[in-house]
């Protein structure tokens, strides 16, 4: 039973998503949650049928196209039975298992037959371009469903064998044995600060082969990961160049 403090969900719209799909938007490092629910409801036809509040929450406005939003909110395509979670709030630990907690409860009391959610793995390298299209990030899962996972590797996804999921993730992970749903984690390298696009339309993309009714437009996906990848080369060579500098004078 759930006693931590409450996330009430503000419904603007009566649907019927029966035998769904969810989608995790939650902030994570690497943002790749959050970029890859932006591009399917970018690409797909979808509204915003409820919005999230909470004292967990900080109190803010996002301003869009001239128009308040509250930052949590819930978008749905009713035809595609699929639903979004998006925030662009950065939660502190302690908001992870109520947060958890209410998308795993809207999505049994909708019916809702699977939740996706992505976990990035933070790289530690000296080398802060490894994320290049001639060294693709590497794309792992782990779902509670044997048949999922069974399905992810069909089309070439790799397990996850060993390691951890924290946040969100993992909570939903560890209480879908619980509740009776499917739950698939995605888990994609991610270096600190940087916004990962490419492994967002990498998720997208292997989303795409197990739910064909979700389509995103990953081509400006791929611009926007070739130009963060441009300018992390050219940091670095930067950096190079200084250093060699004060070695050599």
């Amino acid at each position: 039973m759930h006693t931590g403090p409450i996330i009430e969900i503000r419904k603007l719209k009566e649907i019927n998503i029966e035998g769904g799909v969810v989608f995790d938007g939650f902030y994570n490092i690497g943002l790749a949650s959050t970029i890859t629910c932006g591009c399917f409801i970018n690409s797909l036809k979808t509204e915003l049928i409820g919005i999230l509040d909470s004292s967990l929450f900080s109190p803010m406005s996002v301003i869009y196209d001239g128009r308040p939003n509250f930052p949590s909110r819930i978008y749905a395509n009713e035809e595609k039975k699929l639903a979004f979670f998006v925030s662009e709030l950065v939660l502190e630990p302690s908001a992870y298992r109520p947060v958890a907690d209410m998308i795993l409860r809207w999505s049994k009391d909708n019916k809702c037959k699977t939740i996706i959610s992505i976990a990035g793995k933070l790289i530690e390298k000296e080398d802060r371009s490894i994320m290049t299209k001639d060294e693709e990030p590497s794309l792992n899962v782990i779902s509670n469903s044997p048949i999922m996972m069974k399905e992810l590797n069909d089309v070439g996804v790799l397990s996850l064998k060993n390691g951890t999921i924290n946040g969100i993730p993992g909570i939903l992970l560890n209480e879908s044995i619980y509740k009776n749903i499917d739950v698939i984690v995605f888990v994609v390298d991610v270096i600190a600060g940087v916004p990962n696009f490419r492994a967002a339309a990498n998720v997208a993309q292997a989303v795409s082969k197990i739910v064909p009714e979700a389509y995103c437009e990953i081509q400006p996906l791929i611009k926007e990961a070739e130009k963060i990848e441009n300018d992390l080369k050219m940091i670095n060579s930067q950096a190079s160049n200084k250093f060699e500098k004060q070695m050599y004078r």
